[in-house]
Parts: structure tokens; C-alpha cells; sequence
């Protein structure tokens, strides 16, 4: 329950303006939240390297190492210190023992640079001279297929203790509204934190709308119109616990919006203006009813930013205190592929270096699916929800919860339990309102 910290309602002295109100309310919390450990983890990962790769580093470990080691492009070798498995991947420890052997080639291409001393330097500034020019090339092969042979894909996870910490957050909201005498509804609002921007003159932090028999305009710090049509599961907790009931919609950040309601059915849009080129915008369509005492609720929204698109659609039906809500979304960013190679062979007195495939950026398709379901008894409300995000190449991440809430009159004990992708985190505390 939200009490009213201060409520006025006055005669606007202003032609047209037939009442205003302002009202200021506060939330805050206290409590603890316990996270999990986490193993330590790598973040680098190993892949094979092509047929040409596998010849042009056959060719140099034979120049610098002295021995030629016979690397097919299916990586059978002759030499127990050769390249194993650079073609075709059979481990991740085969991979990874053929980079410390580039790494030895790497080493010793770069301790012939500082032998050569060609035209009076130890290093390649000397370009126009041959030896040098071809050290250069070996250099730039080596290094170049060492880098497609392994990345450092995501940080490396330390390793971390179970942590028990405090959670308390207070926050001030200030909300006005108005009606013209020719029935137009307009209205703002802002929290406290959002009075930095508005400080500096700016004064476009907040939201603020205007309403009419025409729909809604809204400005300000708005979402996508699709995330207002199809929402999120409900969550648990005194936190969120990382708010893994929420779909990660992509249209955000946008400052103009419009609504038209009619029959149950309200249709959304929203953009960011501040975007000039490419898209940057979203659509909503939802419809609410009642169905022999059964509230029903069903939407859909799609954003286009850039090149990708997202889907999302929801459901959810309410009888008596129950509450079911599922949800699917789908941002289909579209799939890429390592461009073709322009590699060339070190042979004897060619001076061409190998050059990497470039792999563009990996934008696969990223789908999430979630049901929720929350039942209120009087005071007390039980809530569970489950959600899955599948990505292209990447094992899926499962998140699930249960919580608790109970409504003291103002003030709400919450306690919540929440799997985060098999690590577990604890929150409880209360939550009160002015």
C-alpha cells in the first residue's frame, strides 16, 4: 500500500486549466542478499584453423625450427612436436598444445629478427630490404593464425567465496496530473534520481505525457512501446535477484511514444529520435477482456534497431488470486559467417603473409521463453516463475525463482529464492512505502 506524502489540489490560474495535483511519495527497503560462489572459469576459447593455415605454419616451423613436420590439412603429422589437431578439433587440450608450439615458432621468427641486423638495424624498420621484408610476413602469418587458433571470447571468472551483503535503497517520486475544461488529461513525472539532468537545465529527465480522445503522446525516459504491450513475468524477491523474469528487450532509451486505446485493445508506438540513421523504434498491440469472471490478457510487439528484429508475444489469464503469465521472445539478429581467407603460401622467395579470415560479429538469434505464476491470499502472495534464453552456439541459460511477500499495511516482508543458471541467490527483507 502507498500512502501520499504530500497531496495538492488546486485551481490552475491558468485559461483552460480546470484542476492540477501534485503528489510526492517515497519507497525504501532494508534487508540482506546472499550470492553464491562461483567456480573459477576461462573464458578463452580454442578452434581449429584452416587447410591453408595448417601449410603456411607446416612451411614456417619447418624454416625456423629446422625440422619439416608434414602437416596435412587434416593435421596428421610425422613429428611428435608438430601441430596436432589445428585442422580438425578433437580436444580442447590438443588445440591449445598446438598454440604454445605457434608460440615457440612466434619466439624463435622473432629472435631471427634481432639476428639478422640487415641494413644496420635490429628490427624491420628496413623494409625495402628482402630478408627483412620476408622475417615480417613470417611474423605477421604466425601471429595471425596463433590469433584465429584462440580468443579470449568472455572474461575469465575468478574464483569466488558465498557472499552475504546488505540491500537498502531509498527512493523519492514526484507525480503530477491535470485536467483541462476541455477534458485533455496531461501529466510528469521524475524521481529524485533523476534530478542530476534535470539540474543542468536539460530538464528532459522524467516522463511526461498528454492525453485526449486522440490517444497518448508521451516524452521522456520511455521504454519500447512492445515492452509496454508485452511486460515480464512476475519476479520475486526484495532485489529482483537480478531480474531474471525479465525479457532483455532491445528498444530502449526512447524519448517519444504514442498510445490509442479503444474496446480493450491499445495499440503502442515508440522511437528514439536521437538515432538519424537506421532504425530505432518499436510497435504494441494488446487486448484485455473478460471471460466468464476469467481476466484475460493478451499482446504482441516487435522493435527494429539496426539490422535486428525482435518478437515478442505474452499471454496471461486471472481468476480470483491467481495469476498465469507466459511469454516468448525472439531477436533474430541474423547469423554470420568467417569471410573467405586471402592467404597466401610462404614459399621459397615469396614474400605475401597469411592473413586471418575475419570472422564478423557473431549476432545469433536469441530466444527466451518464461511462464509465471503468482497466487495472493489476503495479505500474503506466492510467486514462482521460470524463464530459458537460447542462443545459437551457446548452451542454454535456465533461471527459475520462488518468493513470498506479505503486506503488513505499508510495509511488506519479502523473501525470495532465485537459480541463477545453477547458482543460487537469497534476499529477504521488507520493503515500506509513504
Amino acid at each position: 500500500m502507498k500512502h501520499t506524502l504530500l497531496a495538492t489540489t488546486a485551481l490552475v490560474a491558468l485559461t483552460g486549466a480546470a484542476s492540477a495535483e501534485l503528489s510526492i511519495s517515497m519507497t525504501a527497503r532494508i534487508g540482506l542478499q546472499t550470492t553464491e560462489g562461483v567456480a573459477a572459469s576461462s573464458g578463452l576459447v580454442y578452434s581449429t584453423i584452416s587447410a591453408q593455415a595448417v601449410t603456411d605454419i607446416d612451411i614456417l616451423e619447418a624454416a625456423y625450427d629446422g625440422v619439416d613436420d608434414d602437416v596435412t590439412a587434416g593435421g596428421t603429422v610425422t613429428d611428435s612436436a608438430a601441430l596436432t589437431n589445428t585442422a580438425t578439433l578433437a580436444t580442447v587440450a590438443a588445440v591449445a598444445a598446438d598454440v604454445l608450439e605457434v608460440d615457440a615458432i612466434i619466439r624463435n621468427i622473432e629472435a631471427a629478427i634481432l639476428a639478422a641486423n640487415v641494413g644496420g638495424t635490429n628490427n624491420l624498420n628496413n623494409t625495402t630490404n628482402v630478408t627483412n621484408l620476408l622475417l615480417a610476413n613470417d611474423l605477421a602469418s604466425a601471429q595471425a593464425i596463433r590469433a584465429a587458433m584462440v580468443t579470449q571470447a568472455t572474461p575469465d571468472v575468478a574464483l569466488s567465496a558465498d557472499d552475504t551483503s546488505a540491500v537498502n535503497r531509498v527512493r523519492v517520486s514526484f507525480t503530477g496530473s491535470g485536467t483541462t475544461d476541455g477534458g485533455i488529461e496531461y501529466g510528469a513525472s521524475m524521481r529524485a534520481d533523476h534530478a542530476a539532468a534535470a539540474a543542468t537545465g536539460a530538464g528532459t529527465a522524467g516522463s511526461q505525457y498528454i492525453s485526449g480522445a486522440f490517444g497518448k503522446i508521451s516524452m521522456g525516459d520511455l521504454g519500447g512501446a512492445d515492452k509496454d504491450a508485452t511486460g515480464h513475468l512476475a519476479g520475486v524477491g526484495l532485489t529482483g535477484l537480478g531480474d531474471h523474469n525479465e525479457i532483455q528487450y532491445q528498444a530502449g532509451l526512447h524519448n517519444l511514444g504514442y498510445q490509442y486505446s479503444v474496446g480493450g485493445l491499445t495499440l503502442g508506438y515508440s522511437q528514439n529520435t536521437a538515432v538519424t540513421s537506421g532504425s530505432n523504434s518499436a510497435l504494441g498491440i494488446s487486448w484485455s477482456g473478460d471471460m466468464g469472471g476469467v481476466a484475460i490478457t493478451a499482446a504482441a510487439g516487435q522493435s527494429k534497431v539496426g539490422t535486428a528484429t525482435q518478437t515478442t508475444m505474452s499471454a496471461s489469464i486471472s481468476s480470483g488470486g491467481l495469476t498465469v503469465k507466459a511469454i516468448t521472445s525472439t531477436n533474430d539478429n541474423g547469423t554470420t559467417a568467417a569471410v573467405a581467407e586471402n592467404a597466401a603460401v610462404r614459399t621459397a622467395g615469396a614474400l605475401e603473409a597469411y592473413v586471418a579470415p575475419v570472422t564478423l560479429a557473431n549476432n545469433a538469434d536469441l530466444d527466451s521463453a518464461g511462464l509465471s505464476v503468482s497466487y495472493a491470499m489476503d495479505s500474503m502472495t506466492v510467486t514462482a516463475f521460470t524463464m530459458t534464453e537460447s542462443m545459437t552456439g551457446v548452451a542454454d541459460a535456465d533461471f527459475s525463482g520462488v518468493g513470498m511477500s506479505y503486506d503488513m499495511g505499508g510495509v511488506a516482508l519479502k523473501v525470495g529464492v532465485v537459480d541463477n543458471n545453477d547458482q543460487q541467490l537469497v534476499d529477504f527483507g521488507v520493503s515500506f512505502s509513504f
